[in-house]
């Protein structure tokens, strides 16, 4: 499988926390030809090949763990299984490098202060280092038990944080003690690595900027959850039942005479018809999940909140991808016939001229379609 690494978490983390690369060939792409320090820290074995502009190869070894590699002046650098077939690697990897190298021309030859935005990352990643060792560390070093303290979303931040402190100190000078727990991080983490990236990018907290007026009657309410994590949820990957796409707002009197907590068919009936076709997907998710069987190819790089074939191409058909994790309100679902009847029937028909136990102007908002958001 060719993975094309071009953002600086994506190389940041590379082969990391591999046993074995397989047929998997990774690509990092830069925007200019210019000499590289590269490491394999908790890397498997693996074949890097090195190509200038021109896509010549100026370097080709097979590299152990745990070493520090100087490129010469390159642009493109392949990873690969040490055994790979090279002519059918570079077969298939240099189509794809002139293929997003042509996509990101214009954000390359646009870029303007680069080394001034990889200081403030490393100025960030550094001072999201020195918080978690003020509150965990302690002089003893930090481990997997230490970091269970903190939320999947922060862990996976600290993750993110300790990836490019390693990987700018090949070229920055970094405090010594900033590495060591840097180190630990990722040695801590590295059963739950993709995990807690994906928390990182999509399991922020979301209520308190969200509005929480109940879909109902339209008073002031709170945001009810209905799945719940069943025990084979590991922590790490239990951060998806706190998405919005679990969750209606609904005031204590309406909850009250939905009878909210006693009815089950009622609470999924009603977060399936404001939510769409993105309940589906984490619902799809939750049985996969659950029973074990996620699909084994699922890069949660890529699609954070579920795997690319349980929802659909754009946020308002499902999709998890990347661009669509920031958590959103209900606003531009794309819904079903069925899913609007199933809001009509459990909320009540609006009617506009009857205030306040009508909620006309939520409905109408929830239900419209094409809205873009």
């Amino acid at each position: 499988m060719l993975r094309i690494l071009d953002t600086a978490i994506q190389r940041s983390i590379g082969a990391m926390f591999r046993k074995s690369l397989g047929g998997d060939v990774l690509v990092f792409i830069y925007g200019e030809n210019l000499p590289r320090l590269f490491h394999t820290f908790f890397c498997p074995p693996l074949r890097m090949i090195a190509l200038d502009a021109d896509e010549k190869p100026v370097f080709d070894d097979v590299i152990a763990p745990f070493r520090f590699v100087l490129l010469p002046p390159c642009r493109y650098i392949i990873e690969c299984a040490p055994d790979a077939n090279i002519a059918f690697v570079l077969g298939e990897a240099l189509p794809a490098v002139r293929r997003a190298s042509s996509e990101n021309a214009a954000a390359w030859q646009t870029a303007v202060g680069v080394d001034r935005l990889m200081f403030a990352l490393v100025a960030q990643s550094l001072a999201d280092l020195r918080r978690l060792y003020e509150r965990v560390d302690g002089g003893s070093g930090v481990d997997s038990r230490m970091l269970a303290q903190f939320q999947p979303h922060e862990r996976g931040r600290f993750v993110e944080s300790a990836a490019l402190v390693l990987d700018a100190s090949a070229g920055i000078s970094i405090p010594p003690g900033a590495l060591r727990i840097a180190r630990q991080v990722l040695q801590a983490e590295q059963q739950h690595f993709d995990e807690l990236l994906a928390a990182a990018a999509a399991g922020t907290p979301w209520k308190a900027r969200f509005p929480s007026a109940c879909i109902r009657c339209g008073e002031n309410g709170s945001w009810r959850f209905v799945l719940t994590a069943p025990p084979q949820i590991a922590p790490e990957a239990s951060w998806r039942y706190l998405r919005p796409e679990n969750a209606v707002p609904l005031c204590r009197r309406c909850a009250a005479a939905l009878r909210w907590h006693k009815d089950e068919d009622l609470r999924r009936e009603l977060v399936w018809g404001l939510w769409g076709a993105r309940f589906e997907a984490l619902l799809r998710w939750h049985k996969a999940a659950s029973s074990g069987t996620l699909p084994a190819d699922w890069s949660r790089l890529d699609y954070p909140l579920w795997p690319d074939s349980f929802g659909g191409k754009t946020w308002q058909t499902g999709s998890g991808a990347e661009q669509y994790a920031e958590p959103r309100p209900p606003y531009g679902i794309r819904r079903t016939a069925a899913q609007r009847r199933a809001l009509a029937r459990i909320l009540g028909v609006p009617r506009l001229c009857h205030e306040p136990d009508t909620p006309a102007r939520f409905v109408l908002s929830y239900n419209a379609e094409g809205d873009n958001l």
